[in-house]
């Protein structure tokens, strides 16, 4: 004890000291926890500004993305085939398609994007069919 004394080492003022500490910290973590949540909500609200919605009807034209050829990838070679023919749309999302040799295929709609069409010299345009 007295050397603790001789180093003015005293057990309460340590204990206060370092309570006081660890109630910085607690608070340092709680603003650090609040600033890092308003910052993925500000990158959830960009992410999902530019989510199109993918909303198909009978007659849209598609490509539709094949997964086999990421096996033999080739720098010009496309990714996608078609245009397709939607011929019918499900409830959750399949979709029938046609192809050139009117053979009907049922296929996930993760799979397909819109068809875009060169119109004149500069415009791009989606090729839909109003029924």
């Amino acid at each position: 004890m007295w050397a603790l004394k001789k180093l003015h080492l005293y057990w309460d003022v340590a204990a206060n000291f370092r309570v006081s500490h660890t109630n910085e910290l607690d608070e340092f973590r709680y603003h650090a926890y609040e600033s890092s949540s308003l910052c993925k909500e500000k990158m959830k609200y960009l992410h999902d500004k530019y989510i199109w919605n993918k909303d198909f009807k009978a007659r849209d034209l598609v490509l539709l993305f094949n997964s086999r050829l990421r096996m033999f990838p080739e720098k010009l070679k496309s990714k996608c085939s078609g245009p397709l023919e939607i011929v019918g749309v499900t409830p959750f999302g399949a979709l029938d398609l046609k192809n050139k040799n009117n053979e009907t295929i049922r296929i996930n709609g993760h799979w397909v994007k819109h068809y875009l069409v060169k119109v004149g010299e500069s415009h791009v345009v989606v090729v839909l069919y109003f029924t």
